[in-house]
């Protein structure tokens, strides 16, 4: 999965680089949808811009931006920062959204986009959470001080590449869309995110989990549906 996750990043890239001196504006347009799991749900608003070249008019590169949230019930986030070891910090509720920038890729035939796309860079913001961290320990690390209590979190302000990066928050999608007519299509695929928390400073010192670690995540996938919208073709 970390190969694939690099390799679309990397294909992304040289795409980008390949139409510089060759690329134009084609459209643009807003998704407006969710993606739904038994406990937890995420909806989006994607704005995104699509430019192609006429070497390869069946291939879009794509452009935007991503307003997102993601909403759960009862939630273990996880850190696994060093291998054979995980703290973890468990959650009532998790409660993000996030403004990210986007890219995306698109191959396109008749009323039909296959597509992918990942968040780039960008901010998460969300009510504080008190975490339980649950551990006992033969030889206690450096969250002993924590050990079996409520601890104060709060999103990770500043993210990037989410899609490869443990610590950082955001939404990746590959997708199909339809579209109905030259303004309205639907929009169905598989949303991979991943959403982090950081332990809020105490008295102006670090409140450390074992291994010094004060990140943890979960990553979801979820079916997601939208609605299409084209501002311009």
């Amino acid at each position: 999965m970390k190969v694939l996750k690099v390799l679309f990043l990397v294909l992304l890239l040289k795409t980008g680089n390949g139409w510089a001196q060759n690329v134009s504006p084609i459209g643009a347009g807003v998704d407006v949808g969710t993606g739904i799991g038994s406990i937890s749900w995420a909806p989006s608003i994607l704005y995104h811009e699509e430019l192609g070249s006429k070497r390869l008019p069946w291939l879009r590169v794509g452009l935007g931006f991503r307003a997102w949230g993601y909403y759960a019930g009862r939630t273990n986030l996880e850190s696994k920062a060093i291998k054979n070891t995980t703290e973890i910090l468990e959650y009532r509720d998790v409660s993000v959204n996030g403004l990210s920038v986007i890219t995306g890729l698109n191959i396109v035939f008749w009323k039909i986009d296959l597509g992918v796309n990942t968040d780039l860079l960008g901010l998460a913001f969300g009510s504080e959470r008190n975490a339980f961290y649950e551990k006992t320990a033969q030889v206690p690390g450096s969250g002993q001080a924590n050990y079996n209590k409520w601890l104060p979190t709060h999103p990770t302000i500043f993210n990037a590449l989410p899609l490869v990066l443990n610590k950082n928050s955001g939404q990746s999608e590959a997708f199909v869309r339809f579209r109905f007519s030259p303004k309205v299509g639907i929009k169905l695929g598989y949303l991979y995110g991943r959403t982090t928390y950081t332990t809020r400073k105490a008295k102006d010192f670090n409140v450390y989990l074992d291994n010094r670690q004060r990140h943890v995540s979960v990553v979801y996938g979820l079916p997601y549906a939208a609605l299409s919208f084209s501002i311009s073709d």
